[in-house]
């Protein structure tokens, strides 16, 4: 497709009035790279919450804990 080079990026900036406003601005290469940074961030943080999340995993059996003496 031709509309590659005049990708836009949607930001909201707060208005003077106290409301908001939705500017476009271009995407430049450092604005993608930015993106991309944030996006693993994120993905990052989310990864990290589903493990805490999760019930830890049940062993019958936990190495050192049972002594044969």
């Amino acid at each position: 497709m031709a509309f590659w080079g005049t990708r836009v990026l949607e930001i909201v900036k707060k208005h003077d009035s106290g409301g908001l406003l939705w500017k476009r601005i271009k995407l430049t290469p450092t604005r993608k790279a930015n993106a991309k940074k944030r996006l693993r961030r994120v993905w990052q943080n989310e990864a990290v919450l589903r493990a805490c999340a999760e019930p830890p995993p049940s062993k019958s059996s936990v190495p050192g804990s049972s002594k044969s003496s």
